[in-house]
This record gives C-alpha cells, structure tokens and sequence, in this order.
C-alpha cells in the first residue's frame, strides 16, 4: 500500500518544486519550502504507519502483514533496524542493505505505470551500456558444409556517469519506538515519495545537465551548457472520431516502429524496424487523460460503460503530471536506459528544522538515465476539438 498523500502534503510538494525552480530563490526560502514538504510526507507516513501499527500489532500471520505492505524482514534487514532503534537513529558509517531500496523500487514501480515501463539496472560509479547492431546473415545448409554466412555485429558502447540522487526523510523518536519491521515501513514510505517524484520528473523531462535526459529531449539536438532541446513536435492528434482516431494512432505506431541504431556517440546509425504491438504507451497530463477517455468510452448494451481505443490498450495511456497539459508522448516500453545503486551514505541535515523529536536524514544514491535511441519517443501536439465544434480535415502525424 502506498503512502497516503494528503492535499497539506501535495501543496507542500506544490510550493517545493516551485521555489528549488527559481533561479533567485534565496537558500532561506529553499529551506523552508523543504522544511514544509519533509515534515508534511513525515506527518502523513507517520500517521500511516501508526494506525497500521495499531491495527495489526496483535498479527502474528505474516501472509496478511505482507499483503499490507509490512515486509518480512530479513535476517540481515533486522539487525540493521535493531541497531538503528539501539542508536536512537541512523548512524553514517551503517551500510543498508540492498534489499532495502530493492524493496522500495519494487513498490514504487508497483504503484507508479509510468516507473513500471522502466528496467533499473544495478550501477557503479560508472557505468557502460553496450549495444549491437548485427550484420550479416545465417545460411541453412547440410552439416559440417562450408561456412557460406557468418553472423557479425557491430559494438559500441554508452558510458554514464552516475550521478548523485539525494533523498531526504524525516524521522521522529516515536516512530524508532515502534521496532524494526515499522521503522522498516516507515522509511520505504518516506523513500518511495522522494524517490518516485525525483525519478518520474527525470525519465520525462530532465534535461541533462547533472540530470537524467528525459523522454521530450532531442538526443540528436544542439547541448547548450549541458542542456538538451525539447522534441519537435511530430504531429497533432485530435481524437476526433472513431474513423480518425483509427487513422491517427496507426500513423503513431507506424512511425514507433522505425528507429535509427546507433552503437556509438559518433554512429551516423542505420533505418531499423521494430515490433511495437502492445508495446507503446500514450504519456498525457491528467487534464487531456480524461479527454481522451471520454472520446473512446461507451455505454453497451448491459448498461456498462467501456473504453476501447484502436490498437492501444487503455491501459497503455498513462497519467503524468510532468507531462505538459495538451502534450503527448508515444514511449515504446524498454527503450529507456536507466541505472541506480543502493544507498550509498547516510547522514544528518545539518539545517536546523523546527521539528521537535526528530531527525532529518539525507540518503545518496547513484543513478542516470537516458533514451536507448532518439526513436525510443516522440512527442506530440494533443488538440481535441471543443465539443460541437468539428472539422474537416483533421490533423494527423507527420508520416
């Protein structure tokens, strides 16, 4: 079960991410905002974890525990908590355990489609993602015959740089008192939020620059001081009617499914084509998500109501609030290349917060991340006509 976000917490987040945006915000004003956002996520997953703990103390059946999101410790897990209850909190020289933040990128990506989409490989301080372009063919023939075709492939390699991803969490002393296997759900509660908005901002719209590259960014694009340029736009979809939304989204996985293969940074790369069914997912801000919804869901003849859109899955069109409204992006899954390592180091905030019986901790993690292929996405322009108004000639994607 997920953490429960209250609208405090989600203005809190709201406010956060306007003020660490701003170019003259002052340290003091930063501190603040994430004085207000860390404590709210702290007030909310306490609340959580309390009432759960409430509830289920007396359970002994760990099959309903763990359907409730209280994790069976490991051996190795126990005796990390035991010694953080002991300490009075987390001590910088402890190193966590992997299955930790296993655990949390289990849950998070349990709970976020557009995270689901995403294959997190294990990462070192560098980190090389290698890739092959085959040439050649295979000949049938008779046994032990002379070799008449050979395979061959072509390689290259993209090394990344892994990058510092800083996750804070606000403890208070009551929630230590709790004992490990709460302490435990506590903290992936607090980690999961952080991490979940940090991750889903980079795979969409981070721009590079001690960034992730994120699915809008034209990897072929000029780099200005580290940053990638937004996409072109490849086309405007407009939802119009059955007849063209058939039309519209065949020309979105027509145009998915050819894709330029680079093996390397200096590989001008060849025409490759891909099978894409059941593989591409419509990325959209909440406010076109149901716009589009409406445009495909029916009443059938049971009274039901269904929603059927041609050749893509409705479960394939994800909600994402980093998404710009009236924006859509066509991601075909497993084209995206992604890292992230365990928790590297523990310590405290040093900021004073006004939070008493409490400790903030910051956790440093490595991760990048970029598009496998500048084809892995493209984005496009979202215009459904205003009800009652129509058109004549409808907009489709570039073909």
């Amino acid at each position: 079960m997920p953490l429960k976000i209250t609208d405090k917490t989600a203005d809190a987040r709201l406010a956060f991410n306007n003020v660490s945006t701003k170019e003259d915000a002052t340290p003091e004003q930063v501190n603040a905002a994430m004085e207000a956002y860390m404590t709210a996520i702290a007030e909310d997953a306490g609340k959580q974890v309390r009432d759960e703990y409430e509830e289920l103390k007396n359970v002994n059946d760990n099959n309903i525990l763990q359907a409730r999101g209280i994790h069976v410790l490991t051996a190795e897990e126990n005796q990390f908590y035991n010694e953080v209850t002991k300490a009075g909190g987390f001590q910088e020289d402890e190193v966590w355990p992997e299955t930790i933040l296993e655990r949390v990128f289990d849950d998070i990506q349990e709970d976020r489609p557009l995270l689901k989409m995403i294959t997190f490989s294990p990462s070192t301080a560098k980190t090389k993602v290698i890739r092959a372009r085959r040439k050649g063919v295979a000949v049938w023939g008779s046994l032990h015959k002379d070799l008449e075709g050979q395979l061959d492939a072509e390689f290259g390699a993209t090394e990344f740089t892994q990058l510092a991803l800083t996750a804070y969490f606000l403890i208070s002393n009551d929630t230590l008192d709790l004992g490990p296997r709460w302490v435990d759900r506590f903290v992936r509660l607090c980690l999961q939020e952080a991490i979940a908005e940090a991750w889903e901002a980079a795979i969409v719209s981070g721009d590079g620059n001690e960034s992730p590259i994120g699915l809008l960014k034209d990897l072929d694009g000029s780099v200005v001081s580290g940053v990638y340029p937004d996409k072109t736009s490849a086309g405007t979809l407009t939802f119009a009617d059955a007849p063209t939304m058939v039309k519209e989204l065949a020309l979105v996985l027509k145009s998915a499914s050819e894709f330029t293969q680079k093996v390397g940074k200096d590989d001008t790369g060849k025409k490759k084509y891909r099978k894409v069914a059941g593989k591409v997912h419509l990325i959209v801000n909440p406010v076109n998500y149901y716009d589009i919804l409406a445009r495909v869901t029916t009443q059938n003849s049971n009274g039901a109501f269904v929603s059927n859109l041609p050749f893509i899955s409705q479960d394939n069109i994800i909600e994402s609030l980093e998404v710009p409204a009236n924006k859509l992006i066509a991601f075909v899954e497993g084209q995206y290349d992604a890292t992230q390592s365990r928790a590297e180091k523990v310590y405290v905030y040093k900021e004073t917060f006004a939070v008493k019986r409490a400790t903030l901790y910051a956790v440093d993690l490595l991760g990048n991340g970029q598009p496998a292929n500048n084809d892995a996405a493209k984005v496009y322009d979202i215009a459904i006509p205003v009800e009652g108004v129509t058109s004549e000639t409808p907009v489709v994607p570039a073909g």
